[in-house]
């Protein structure tokens, strides 16, 4: 696969069967329920339309290159685990969500939605064997490890490439860039921004200093969130979908695109 363009058509049509579907339709209505029922914060990214379609693109791309359904994937700082479940649902066996600290609401969604989960105890150690993962998942986490003024970008990469197997594959999405629509205009009208942001040259430097192959990279999500979850009331969100990430391709656009995706494979 080139590693300066995206996925082919089918990729669209194999997450719009995902969103059809009755199984993960159910899954979103039961997560949904919860989070109304209890009030859980910060879970904006299951609510909203587009942004539930973009995981189930991501989860898709995890199939495109992880056929085996056996894999054992660690899905990490999941949140809820949304991620985790959406990849169980299409018959992933093996796959957790790896967490440090549980949320007070965080077991309302592993007890009833039986979500497997791993707990670690230090940012700077996973609590994982040493090639033991065949598929490491990093989805909006990996820009947030120096937050606390103890995790690394390297530290953390490091603890990956030694948890995965040989030729393992580490997932990244959701990791904010640098001039992205979303964090510009947060940062003009005094918004909560990601404090942590990064240009493409970061990125390749990173992960191939962590000795990691680059085996795709892309950026996507040009219209800033708001802006789609106007647009998806009257387009169809795979559509949607679809063309926001053939704009964010296009120069100048893809100046203004919102977020990295990537796939790399253990040296």
């Amino acid at each position: 696969m080139n590693t300066e363009k995206g996925p082919g058509p089918p990729i669209y049509r194999e997450v719009s069967n995902l969103y059809q579907s009755e199984s993960i339709k159910n899954l979103r209505n039961k997560f949904i329920e919860l989070i109304n029922l209890h009030n859980v914060p910060f879970a904006d990214n299951i609510l909203k339309t587009t942004d539930w379609v973009n995981y189930l693109y991501y989860c898709t791309l995890v199939h495109w290159f992880v056929p085996d359904k056996s894999a054992r994937m660690i899905d990490w700082g999941g949140l809820y685990g949304h991620v985790t479940k959406i990849l169980q649902i299409m018959g992933y066996e093996n796959v957790f969500n790896y967490l440090l600290h549980q949320t007070p609401h965080y077991p309302f969604f592993e007890e009833q939605l039986k979500v497997p989960t791993f707990w670690g105890q230090d940012p700077n150690r996973l609590s994982l064997q040493s090639n033991s993962v065949d598929c490491f998942i990093s989805s909006g986490v990996l820009e947030h490890v120096r937050e606390d003024g103890i995790g690394h970008e390297e530290t953390a990469l490091q603890e990956i490439h030694r948890v995965l197997k040989k030729n393992g594959l580490l997932f990244i999405w959701n990791l904010p860039a640098k001039l992205g629509t979303s964090e510009l205009l947060a940062i003009f009208t005094g918004k909560w921004h990601h404090q942590y942001r990064y240009w493409k040259k970061d990125i390749l430097r990173l992960i191939q200093k962590a000795d990691f192959e680059i085996l795709y990279f892309d950026k996507h999500k040009f219209f800033p969130g708001a802006m789609m979850n106007m647009l998806v009331k009257n387009i169809d969100p795979i559509c949607l979908l679809k063309f926001d990430n053939r704009l964010s391709r296009l120069i100048p656009f893809n100046c203004f695109a919102r977020d990295f995706v990537l796939v790399a494979r253990r040296i």
